[in-house]
């Protein structure tokens, strides 16, 4: 589901909007724990001026995201609803009543652009210009409204998600810490970078997210010419800025979870697997599996609790025995198996890989990308960096496709299953260095 990075070099402590709230709004302070960290939040070290970092600083002029003006807009309009709270005045069911009809102004919103979209690509339309003029209306004043009420929709599912964390002890005075905040924007994509000679990510930017898919191939080349590396463009799922960015979506399952993995994410950040989960692989994975775990269960329990006709039907169980041939078997060709396959490439690359065959291995890459495509499954690139990316999201049981052999997500996995709570076992994260660590405490 998730596709989104872990935002670094953010949460520095800025001390003196801090006090400036305190003094005028001492009763909301709880809540500004962690707010009061979003102001003018990106540093960095001075990279040489012929280093990697400064090079590629001059290449993605003009399509990197600016994080500050992002942080600034949405601290001013968080701190003003944090402020006036409006969802205290509203019962439970007015407020889950306000969610489903946000959601489905959204919706609305979106099936109303995919028309206007229509309109423009079909050629036996003369003039989409007029033929989409009531359309445009229509999908303008949904928008005006969708603007109008995001502040408080944003409030009410962050509470409801928050209402979870707590009960698993994520809560200190009654306030979770910290606060799940999140907002609504356009992502940016991301620009992955790999080595090629293993598949381990050495480098990641965040581009503005009005790139085409066309202005994709150009920058991945001139990268990969330069730096002799892997690259992929690829779009994510939300973002862990605080508040965290997440998608326009008229999904309420999709929302809770991201808020949860997100939130996740937040919480680990001053941990060993969130500080160094730009250096060093195995923290990241073990970070971006744990917050798969998390946002599956916390999410589940929250759609039970505020939508629960929404939460899936459990799976019918299986018979013991299969049922006998009626009749005889139709020889048909086996159905393509995508994880099978995936994981089938991903163990052969790492293989090629290991003994040097690395053009081998880049050209193995394109003829399989060809083989999913053919079965409907739209890869636009498989390369290193396509694994680097998807592979550390390692949740899924036996182990991710993407991540082949790889130990690690399975280790977090049994320790969770170890866990007595979701809580203990996201606690218990908050303390591993290593992929040994998380084996350890398996084992205790």
């Amino acid at each position: 589901m998730d596709r989104e990075l872990h935002v670094n070099k953010l949460w520095t402590t800025v001390d003196s909007l801090w006090q400036i709230v305190s003094y005028s709004f001492h009763e909301v302070l709880p809540k500004f724990l962690l707010m009061a960290v979003v102001l003018c939040l990106v540093t960095s070290d001075v990279a040489q001026t012929y280093g990697r970092e400064a090079v590629l600083d001059r290449m993605l002029a003009g399509k990197e995201y600016d994080f500050i003006s992002w942080e600034t807009r949405t601290a001013l309009a968080k701190i003003g609803i944090e402020l006036t709270a409006p969802q205290n005045g509203m019962s439970l069911a007015d407020q889950v009543s306000f969610v489903r009809r946000f959601m489905q102004r959204v919706a609305d919103e979106q099936n109303l652009e995919g028309q206007i979209s229509q309109l423009y690509t079909d050629p036996t339309v003369k003039d989409p210009l007029s033929a989409s003029a009531q359309l445009r209306r229509q999908r303008d004043a949904l928008r005006a409204q969708i603007a109008v009420r995001q502040n408080l929709a944003e409030a009410i599912l962050q509470e409801q998600v928050e209402s979870v964390l707590a009960e698993e002890g994520f809560a200190v005075g009654g306030q979770v810490i910290p606060p799940l905040r999140f907002r609504f924007t356009p992502l940016p994509y991301v620009l992955i970078i790999s080595r090629r000679d293993k598949i381990e990510r050495i480098d990641q930017r965040e581009l503005i997210p009005g790139l085409t898919v066309d202005q994709f191939g150009p920058i991945e080349d001139a990268v990969d010419k330069r730096f002799n590396v892997s690259s992929l463009i690829t779009p994510i799922g939300g973002l862990s800025a605080y508040p965290t960015m997440l998608p326009e979506s008229s999904s309420l399952d999709f929302t809770i979870e991201t808020e949860a993995h997100e939130w996740t994410h937040n919480f680990l950040y001053f941990s060993y697997v969130g500080l160094h989960y730009d250096d060093d692989p195995v923290a990241r994975e073990i970070n971006e599996t744990t917050a798969v775990i998390v946002q599956h269960e916390i999410g589940q329990r929250v759609l039970q609790r505020y939508y629960p006709d929404l939460v899936p039907p459990p799976a019918p169980p299986q018979p013991a025995t299969p049922p006998a041939e009626t009749t005889p078997p139709i020889n048909r060709p086996p159905e393509f198996d995508f994880n099978a396959e995936m994981r089938l490439t991903r163990v052969h690359v790492d293989q090629l890989l290991a003994s040097g065959q690395i053009t081998q291995a880049e050209s193995y890459m394109d003829a399989r990308r060809i083989v999913f495509v053919q079965h409907g499954y739209e890869i636009r690139k498989l390369n290193q960096a396509y694994f680097a990316f998807y592979g550390a999201y390692n949740a899924q049981p036996g182990g991710s496709p993407e991540a082949g052999n790889d130990p690690v997500g399975p280790a977090v996995q049994a320790l969770r299953k170890h866990s007595a709570s979701l809580g203990d076992f996201v606690r218990a994260i908050a303390t591993v260095h290593s992929l040994a660590d998380v084996r350890r405490l398996t084992r205790q």
